[in-house]
């Protein structure tokens, strides 16, 4: 019966969501109400309502919100949230609902274990001249992380190959070459990847998680938490820079999840012209983090087209250091940045 009961109120809350529409049996798309989604092209929809054992859940593809139905209703429509809360008790589906919230604990699954090995070569491992090691080279990512990052001839052969069914699949197409970078846990199990497009394509990047329940943040297997952690948008970005992580995507305060507030420096992409990233960053310092804010010398998106512009590792890692900012101070090298 849930099942019944939470699509009967998400087409009655369809009307606020924008773009709302059925992909397939229990799987609906929209703009996602919580971040907003793209705010430069309105036509990207990335908020997914899907089913998982009986119940539906929310999660998006862009600010990585990931939630029960209830509590999706509760930011979207409070009044038609009593309705739905009461329509569970009375067919017995949610006794431990309180004052507050439901516990849906007991739905949830095993996380899978992946092992490490991938099934697909290392860049490390590919011959001298190959386009996916040129393009690494290109891109001057460290020699010491070529056996970390993977080359998959067929995207979508290779997400079908690890035997799960992973919400956002239908987007894969055949065929398409992508450089793969894995996510670990700190017990480096494999939780999340990402495929990176190496021709052109509408999807540059793409990054699943292995289970709803797993964390996306890339370089957990690898950082020390007793010391400063850095963490970037992009994990290519990550590879540059001493202990550091990344959320893969513009969302780093989520870092917290895994990692001690206390212990995280906020690396935005230098875009003071991006809506979204100038929010993040003005929420991020509002909430006493520590932030990167990048000095006017710098004109580079982010830190691997600083290192294709001439700048070292080192020499950014300087930057990183000096111009790292918390709390009144941050919020006034945070004005003048977003001014430039």
């Amino acid at each position: 019966m849930s099942v019944f009961i939470d699509r009967a109120f998400l087409l009655r809350a369809a009307p606020k969501l924008h773009k709302f529409t059925q992909k397939k049996e229990n799987l609906y798309n929209f703009r996602c109400p919580l971040c907003g989604d793209s705010q430069k092209n309105k036509v990207k929809a990335r908020g997914y309502i899907y089913e998982k054992k009986n119940n539906y859940f929310f999660m998006c593809h862009n600010c990585g919100a990931s939630t029960s139905f209830y509590n999706f209703l509760e930011k979207v429509d409070t009044g038609l949230l009593k309705e739905y809360a009461l329509e569970r008790y009375k067919h017995d589906e949610s006794r431990n609902i309180s004052n507050t919230k439901p516990d849906f604990s007991g739905f949830k699954t095993e996380k899978p274990i992946f092992k490490k090995s991938l099934g697909i070569p290392s860049i490390a491992s590919l011959p001298t001249g190959h386009f996916a090691r040129d393009y690494v080279g290109h891109r001057k990512i460290p020699d010491r992380a070529f056996d970390s990052l993977y080359f998959a001839d067929d995207f979508k052969a290779f997400v079908d190959g690890l035997g799960f069914n992973q919400l956002g699949q239908e987007r894969l197409i055949e065929g398409d070459k992508r450089l793969v970078i894995p996510f670990y846990d700190r017990d480096k199990n494999l939780i999340a990847f990402q495929g990176r497009a190496l021709g052109e394509s509408k999807l540059r990047y793409i990054t699943m998680k292995l289970d709803v329940d797993s964390y996306k943040v890339f370089g957990l297997d690898r950082i020390d938490t007793e010391q400063p952690i850095y963490v970037t948008e992009g994990p290519i970005d990550s590879l540059f820079i001493k202990n550091a992580v990344a959320t893969a995507d513009s969302n780093l305060t989520s870092i917290t999840k895994v990692l001690p507030k206390e212990n995280v420096v906020l690396i935005y992409d230098n875009e003071p012209r991006n809506k979204e990233i100038v929010k993040q960053m003005e929420k991020a310092i509002d909430d006493h983090y520590k932030v990167v804010i990048w000095p006017d010398m710098i004109d580079c998106k982010d830190i691997n087209d600083m290192v294709l512009d001439g700048f070292s590792p080192d020499e950014i890692q300087d930057i990183i250091t000096n111009h790292t900012y918390q709390n009144l101070m941050a919020k006034l090298q945070f004005t003048n940045w977003k001014k430039v």
